[in-house]
């Protein structure tokens, strides 16, 4: 998967759910888990906060949903979940868009929450005050889990094999649903799959439809910059030196953004895997027109500019790299607006491609752009997260 933290399960003290969201509370008994090292008026329409708008959908159905996770296991509900808890930030986030927010009882820790907090409380009143299930040395406190009394929970697995899931459906029969996303392709299956469980079939087709409108109005500028005039891109992930594969999701963003990996002329069987960590006389050789990073709470695009040391990194040894050089270095901020493995997607293109294209996107509004997504997918403004009804 790609390495992006806000796709890992959370790595709090085991909570439990009497207490106020973020109490910590002692580990009673623990399930082993294999963390991960990382409407009816079409797809513009702005459902209310915390809904959506859902024609054609069969809200309150008694219907059996059979669905196929992330490894092909078969899950079957038999009816649509109304007491859901999320282990996976960026699949609770699939489910609040599909209009099944008020179905969510609990969730795993939220990383990064004070870019999220006010979202998540407009879009699902009440939010900081549910429960969490927290982990610790890579356990799950099940008698919080179990006090939930959840119909349905979502967790991330690398594999299919991971003891959670087996040790979680055991312990308390529950449909387990496992997440491992590898492309933006699963989006679409994500959000189809837990609109199903919601009652809302239509409205995941609905957030599918409006990704991709999105997404083709970036393809539409991309598709005129000329091959040779896309800028080479070094994504730098925290670790600095590790960076995005050629087969990553990162290395999709770059692409869809009009960009190109610089990865793709590093003669090397490692740049085709998910996270290669190349090496500082490699960088040089590379020698990137862009440096993007990631969100990074300790480093910012201006000490690699300044050739500060951070760290163990000293940065003045980038000072002849293109793109020290020509102040191309950017980072996604906001690791919540950007997050490329949620629907919005778009956004996080529409920012990188502004950055590292400003000529061919000289008169897009990125903020605007946003606005617009999450009116239409959560039904709130931005920024501000303001319902827009």
């Amino acid at each position: 998967m790609r390495r992006r933290p806000s796709l890992r399960p959370g790595r709090s003290e085991a909570a439990t759910p009497a207490l106020p969201r973020r109490a910590a509370a002692g580990v009673v008994a623990c399930l082993a888990l294999g963390l991960a090292a990382c409407g009816a008026g079409g797809p513009g329409a702005e459902p209310a906060a915390g809904s959506s708008n859902t024609a054609g959908a069969s809200g309150g159905s008694a219907a059996a949903i059979s669905l196929t996770d992330f490894h092909g296991r078969q899950v079957r509900l038999e009816r649509p979940s109304q007491r859901s808890v999320f282990l996976v930030e960026n699949a609770m986030n699939t489910m609040l868009a599909v209009g099944g927010g008020e179905r969510i009882v609990g969730t795993g820790e939220i990383w990064q929450p004070t870019y999220k907090t006010a979202f998540l409380n407009a879009v699902r009143p009440g939010f900081s005050a549910l429960p969490v299930v927290g982990s610790k040395n890579g356990t799950y406190d099940v008698e919080a889990l179990a006090a939930l009394k959840p119909d349905f929970v979502v967790l991330w697995a690398q594999t299919k094999s991971d003891k959670a899931i087996a040790a979680i459906a055991d312990a308390l029969k529950v449909p387990v649903y496992a997440v491992f996303l590898r492309s933006f392709e699963d989006l679409d299956k994500l959000a189809l799959d837990l609109a199903a469980v919601a009652g809302k079939p239509a409205r995941g087709e609905e957030i599918n439809a409006l990704v991709k409108e999105e997404m083709g109005k970036i393809a539409t500028v991309v598709d005129r910059i000329p091959a040779q005039q896309r800028p080479t891109v070094y994504w730098m992930w925290g670790d600095i030196f590790g960076t995005a594969g050629t087969t990553s999701s990162a290395s999709d963003l770059i692409e869809a953004a009009g960009g190109r990996n610089v990865l793709t002329g590093w003669k090397d069987a490692a740049a085709a895997t998910e996270h290669p960590v190349v090496s500082m006389e490699t960088l040089v050789r590379l020698d990137p027109d862009v440096i993007y990073m990631w969100y990074n709470q300790d480093l910012d695009p201006a000490d690699i500019v300044s050739g500060k040391k951070v760290g163990t990194v000293d940065f003045s040894t980038w000072r002849n790299l293109k793109a020290v050089k020509n102040l191309k270095v950017f980072e996604l901020k906001d690791p919540f607006v950007y997050d490329m493995m949620t629907g919005r997607l778009p956004a996080a293109t529409a920012k990188v491609a502004k950055d590292i294209n400003p000529a061919p996107f000289a008169t897009g509004d990125v903020e605007a752009g946003v606005d617009r997504l999450m009116r239409a997918m959560y039904g709130v403004r931005y920024p501000g997260f303001a319902p827009t009804s």
